[in-house]
């Protein structure tokens, strides 16, 4: 007689066991990768280990109580229901942990369903990463989760026994959670210590304001005095260099921990340089905006992401500026000008010429993220343009720079490489100045080198400790070329001062408040009121002053000063929502 084999219960692997122990494992990691690069620039080790974990526990808590339930349940699809709520949960963890790693950026839904659109440009950028020296343990970590993660799914109803054990691990959960919810933090970040369900809650930039609180603050607004002014017309052609990355703490000329821009270190010396330039946001495309349109690119209410199309067209925004002016605009760049739809907003702008990777200057030339040639091929490629050009009138041209995104491919080397990547870089704008120079254009023209926004990697212990919060925002500008002005600037300035410094120089009206300022001139006059918006907390917007910081809480009717308030703060705060408002005025439709 036949004897039916019966696999024994105990040998079976219990797939919802391992999916509990991979969800603490993530948060293990994700704890001492927090603990590591806010302990090192805080100087605070030992503070964010157990608070990171005990915001996770909440989560590690509901987690173990689902499988629970589905390992007891009498219900198929309950259980299943169980099953595929953690195996989400498990993969949002991972996702989370990555995204840290690469962009010390946090897993937001909400940027998910902005930058998804564009899958081969996503990839352009994760895939260095993946076919780089730690790529092995990535794609070992990664098959791990996954096999985890279908074993989970396509698993059947557990035991007793296993269920027993996940309610026990879930009340330890609970109980460390309630124990560290009492640990008080001297410095923190929020959003990096709470759990990837915990940051995609409803935020307070999320909450609408009332017709009421909107109108008083559209009225206190418009009380901001303004300062009108023409300028003198000085024919000078411009280019504007937006460098991806590039972030002061390179550059040991501005106190930097970093010696990674000598050449642009001397180039600044013997021209025009920044102690204190500021970008206003954290992203390329915020970058852009306020050097194009000189508006902040502040989070409107009631959306988690701002659209392109409400930022201009408009007669104070460079294009504007230079066809007033009766000069040319320009923009150049090597990406791909889908991504985002940025051609379509540099066009509706009012550009006469924009161009992206599908110039056929770029025909076979290795491509990189988002599609984009190297550097020095924009570079080649607008010295071609400025050689081949016919048109008498001068010129703004914008030049926005890919080779230095995350994670720091070295074009020359092809490995992950920070520093390798930034001497590059160094080198392609050192030898872009000299061929302007060769070709006369630095006589009757001016070349300004800054950055996109601080590069998304940690603030180092030297440079938080010397520059405190202002840390996130510090990017070089320097300024070469035929322009009177201080050898040093060592006043506030920020990016979207640049549409007003543009038009004084070109002898254009231009009206400006006390959040404006212009630097191309002997004299240069900065802004009473410099302001950020923060990545790290996307509700918040810094605004600084004299040689102190303000921070300002989004939240609806509830907005408010977070600490010290600004000199005028009811009037500064007014114009911040003011512009959220204003930047609310159109929506993404892609």
């Amino acid at each position: 007689m036949i004897v039916p084999v019966r696999r024994d219960p105990k040998s079976r692997r219990s797939w919802l066991l391992a999916a509990a122990i991979t969800a603490l494992c993530l948060s293990l990691l994700r704890a001492l990768y927090l603990e590591k690069v806010a302990g090192e620039y805080t100087s605070c080790h030992g503070c964010y280990l157990i608070p990171a974990l005990g915001h996770d526990a909440w989560l590690l808590c509901a987690m173990y109580v689902m499988l629970a339930l589905a390992a007891w349940s009498p219900w198929r699809w309950l259980a299943a229901i169980g099953r595929v709520l953690v195996a989400l949960a498990i993969a949002a963890q991972a996702t989370d942990l990555v995204l840290m790693r690469l962009f010390t950026q946090r897993l937001y839904i909400a940027d998910v369903l902005r930058f998804s659109g564009d899958a081969a440009a996503e990839w352009s950028v994760a895939r260095a990463q993946f076919f780089s020296a730690n790529g092995i343990g990535y794609a070992i970590g990664a098959a791990l989760v996954l096999v985890v993660l279908a074993g989970l799914i396509a698993s059947g109803r557990g035991s007793p026994k296993q269920s027993r054990i996940l309610l026990v691990l879930a009340t330890a959960c609970a109980v460390f959670a309630l124990a560290v919810s009492w640990m008080p933090l001297r410095y923190v970040h929020a959003e990096y210590i709470g759990n990837v369900v915990e940051v995609n809650l409803p935020q307070g930039r999320t909450r609408l304001f009332s017709p009421t609180y909107a109108h008083a603050q559209l009225l206190a607004a418009k009380r901001e005095p303004q300062t009108c002014a023409a300028g003198s017309r000085s024919g000078r052609n411009i280019v504007i260099v937006i460098t991806e990355s590039l972030s002061a703490y390179q550059s040991a000329l501005l106190g930097g921990p970093r010696d990674w821009l000598p050449r642009l270190d001397a180039l600044a010396r013997s021209n025009h340089y920044f102690t204190r330039f500021y970008a206003n946001g954290f992203t390329t495309d915020g970058g852009e905006i306020a050097a194009i349109t000189g508006r902040p690119p502040l989070i409107p209410p009631g959306q988690n992401w701002y659209s392109l199309k409400a930022f201009g067209p408009d007669a104070d925004t460079l294009p504007g500026i230079a066809h007033r002016a009766g000069y040319e605009s320009a923009h150049f760049t090597t990406e791909s000008l889908d991504f985002l739809d940025q051609g379509t907003w540099l066009r509706a702008l009012g550009f006469d010429h924009v161009e992206g990777n599908e110039n056929p200057y770029y025909a076979n030339m290795p491509k990189g993220q988002f599609g984009a040639a190297e550097d020095a091929a924009l570079f080649g490629r607008f010295e071609q343009w400025l050689d081949q050009r016919r048109d008498p009138r001068p010129f703004v041209a914008v030049l926005l720079t890919v080779s230095s995104h995350p994670p720091f491919v070295n074009p020359r080397t092809g490995e992950i490489d920070a520093q390798g990547t930034f001497g590059y870089v160094d080198d392609q704008l050192a030898d872009f100045h000299d061929a302007l120079e060769r070709r006369g254009f630095l006589a009757n023209g001016i070349l300004m080198v800054t950055g996109d926004h601080h590069s998304m990697t940690p603030i180092s212990r030297e440079e938080y400790s010397k520059f405190g919060e202002r840390s996130f925002a510090r990017i070089p500008m320097i300024v070469m070329g035929a322009v009177d002005m201080p050898r040093v600037v060592d006043a506030p300035f920020q990016q979207s001062d640049i549409p007003a410094s543009v038009a004084h120089i070109l002898g254009v009206d231009y009206c400006r408040s006390p959040f404006t300022g212009i630097f191309l001139d002997p004299q240069p006059q900065p802004a009473k009121f410099v302001v950020q918006a923060r990545g790290d907390n996307r509700n918040r917007v810094d605004v600084y002053y004299d040689d102190h910081v303000a921070s300002y809480l989004e939240d609806g009717d509830a907005s408010r000063w977070m600490g010290e308030p600004p000199p005028e703060a009811s009037a500064v705060a007014a114009w911040i929502d003011t512009q959220r408002l204003r930047n609310g005025s159109a929506r993404d439709e892609r």
